[in-house]
């Protein structure tokens, strides 16, 4: 496959991707056909609270508005536009069908589970990545401006993204600019504004940058391969966020205390790099509009 432009001609192999999906934008209007066929070219991870809210859907039926942004932008609090709510309890009930018609490994979605046997994991990854991940969203936590509330569903569910991003190294993570009339000049995706309290600075990336070019014409070309001109035609401004976390990259060589991990369903015995090793040292994000 070959992408352009003005200056560069590069020649990408054709290994297949992987992307962490934003959990807002999975559960957006287009979020479970954008999964579909995005499958079809790329492996596709979704974080481990995603799972957790797809396992509850019937509660956040009743209880949509958990799941929406805290913010208000220029035409008033997203709680307060009716169509959202709409499209997030269409969305659920989406999610609610697949999970009884189809498997994880017929949408190529991959996830990290408490334990090793309620993962689903591409062919060769240990299961060591588990605890690994354990210890990125941990070490996330401690890195809040204010004290971490697990039970802010949207906190939580971007800590498992952006960890997980990190734990296997995924090239990207796909989220999007809601709502629709966001433009880079007026508000960033929210899972950049998570970032942003856990003392992560993240970027726009201006349209004019060669490198953000170069790789938005190569992304595009796989997302016409999946068919997925449409969502983009339709409205939904799809945003490539990249992560740089070289603390994390390098953790193989910290020192591992063994500890047991209590979580709020079962005990492993799991292994973490040292509490006061700081993961995400020198953390950065970048993002840009598809």
């Amino acid at each position: 496959m070959i992408a352009s432009s003005a200056t560069f001609c590069v020649k990408f192999s054709q290994q297949r991707y992987a992307c962490v999906l934003d959990p807002t934008l999975a559960l957006s209007r287009y979020g479970l056909l954008l999964v579909k066929q995005l499958g079809t070219v790329m492996d596709i991870w979704l974080g481990r609270e995603f799972w957790n809210i797809i396992d509850n859907t019937r509660f956040y039926l009743d209880h949509p508005e958990l799941l929406l942004l805290p913010m208000a932008t220029g035409s008033g609090p997203l709680n307060k536009q009716p169509y959202i709510l709409q499209d997030m309890l269409q969305a659920l009930q989406q999610w609610e069908q697949m999970g009884k018609q189809t498997t994880l490994t017929d949408l190529k979605l991959f996830r990290i589970g408490e334990r090793p046997e309620e993962s689903f994991l591409p062919r060769g990854m240990g299961t060591e990545i588990i605890w690994y991940y354990e210890s990125l969203a941990r070490s996330l936590e401690a890195q809040a401006l204010k004290e971490f509330d697990s039970s802010e569903v949207l906190t939580s569910a971007f800590r498992d993204t952006v960890a997980l991003a990190a734990a296997i190294g995924s090239p990207f993570i796909l989220t999007h600019q809601f709502p629709p009339t966001a433009t880079a000049e007026t508000l960033p995706p929210g899972i950049c504004m998570a970032l942003t309290s856990w003392q992560i600075p993240c970027q726009a990336v201006t349209l004019q940058d060669e490198m953000a070019t170069l790789e938005r014409n190569y992304l595009r070309q796989i997302f016409v391969q999946a068919g997925l001109a449409k969502f983009l035609w339709a409205g939904l401004h799809l945003t490539v966020l990249h992560l740089l976390a070289p603390a994390a990259s390098q953790s193989g060589s910290l020192p591992i205390h063994h500890q047991e991990y209590q979580s709020p369903k079962n005990k492993d015995f799991a292994k973490f790099p040292n509490a006061e090793t700081n993961l995400w040292k020198g953390s950065q994000g970048f993002w840009y509009q598809l």
